[in-house]
Parts: structure tokens; sequence; C-alpha cells
């Protein structure tokens, strides 16, 4: 017997209501919207499916409310359906950042540019993190190894051996082009790190993964802006096949 559109609708809706509900504390005298303000803060999942969640809360309340014969007067359409199950399916498991987890190829600010330049060159890297002691010193890019040879051409003597990393870091253009997240982060987490940066008219050149998010810590990985095609398509909510 085929599942009612109705039926499956209002299990995909209990399934976020009842999570909304764990992970808050809260008890059933709290109703949807104000449960799903209570949770958002703390969820960068609930912020991006807000909109949707709030207008499936008013779905869900005429399917329950508005009955004609103990039947639901109106039965949803199949992408409204496997859309809900879709974002139950995030919320609930919302997809973490181990995806991106691996070597990270750094380097020390003593180092010679030649090396960064080799490395970046032949694993097709456009950043690297450079670390000193342990902690983090800054991210070197691409962009800024062109603006420090851009600001050598006029001598048209320079050493890429003999030239350290710490003396072409100089030549950043942003110092807040970069961000830390937890391995515990989800890639809702990362995404609003990008969106961020945007509405500042910054640009997010890399995300490094540490284990609690600290510029002291080891990189578990690294997110970079290229990245983004793939954290989008994992987290993105179309229809899916029944």
């Amino acid at each position: 017997m085929k599942v009612r559109n109705s039926d499956r609708f209002l299990n995909a809706f209990a399934r976020i209501e009842k999570h909304l509900r764990r992970t808050t504390a809260s008890d059933h005298t709290i109703g949807f919207s104000a449960l799903l303000t209570k949770a958002r803060g703390r969820d960068a999942s609930l912020r991006a499916y807000e909109v949707d969640l709030r207008e499936y809360a008013d779905l869900r309340n005429a399917i329950v409310h508005e009955r004609s014969g103990g039947e639901p007067i109106a039965e949803p359409h199949d992408d409204v359906v496997r859309k809900i199950e879709g974002i139950a399916d995030l919320i609930t498991r919302p997809p973490g950042v181990e995806f991106f987890k691996g070597k990270v190829t750094s380097f020390n600010p003593d180092d010679p540019i030649a090396l960064a330049v080799r490395a970046m060159y032949a694993k097709s890297y456009s950043q690297a993190p450079i670390y000193e002691n342990g902690h983090f010193a800054g991210l070197l890019t691409t962009n800024t190894i062109a603006r420090w040879l851009g600001a050598q051409a006029s001598e048209d003597i320079f050493s890429l051996q003999e030239t350290p990393i710490r003396e072409v870091l100089r030549f950043s253009e942003d110092d807040d082009n970069h961000s830390f997240l937890s391995r515990k982060a989800t890639l809702f987490d990362v995404l609003e790190l990008f969106h961020a940066h945007e509405r500042r008219g910054r640009r997010l050149d890399a995300v490094l993964i540490t284990e609690n998010g600290a510029p002291s810590e080891k990189p578990l990985g690294i997110i970079t802006a290229w990245d983004l095609p793939k954290v989008m398509e994992a987290i993105h909510v179309g229809p899916r096949e029944p």
C-alpha cells in the first residue's frame, strides 16, 4: 500500500521537531516557531533552512487541523515531500568537515619561498598555511606570491632560494583571509563563514580544520574557496528520487 504524501510529510516534520526538542531540552509546551527560534542560534543547518521550515510548519498545521471526514483536505506535492525529507536528513545528520580532513601541506616562515612555490605548483595548491613553533603564522596564497614578485620586478634581482616565506607574507593583501573550525563542525558552518566574509566585502581563501578550532593546534584539513561547489552539493536539498 502506497504511503500518502501527507503521512510522509508529517513523519519528516516530526523527525525535525523531535530533533529540535532534544537538542534544546525543550518540552512540548513550546510551539514549533518558538522552538525553531530557540534552536537556530546554535545550528547553522537550521539557519540555512529556516524560511522553508516556517512555511512547512503552516502546511503541517493545515494537514493536521483542517480535515474533512478524517482525511487531510490536501496532499503535499511530491517535490515538497522530497524536500522536507531531505531537510530532515540534513538537520538530523548534518554532513561534517571530515570529508576534507587529510594531510595539510604547511611550511615554516623561515623556509625559502622556492620550497613553497615548488610544492604549490606540483600539487596545484593556491594557498598553504604557515606555522611557526606549532602556531599558525599566516596563509600563503598565490596572490600574495604574485604581489611579492610584482614588488621585485623593478629591481630584477631576487632569489627564490634566499627569500624566506616570512618576507613574502608581508605582501599579503588581507590578513583576514582565513578562519578556523573544529573537527566537529558541519559544512553548514563552513558555508556561513564564507558568506559572512562575502557580506563584509572580504574574501575567505581557506578554512583550517583543527581539533578544537584553535590556531595553535595541528591542522587536520583545509577547505578552500575552490571547494565551495563540493560543500554546496553536499548540503543542497532538491527533488530526490523516490
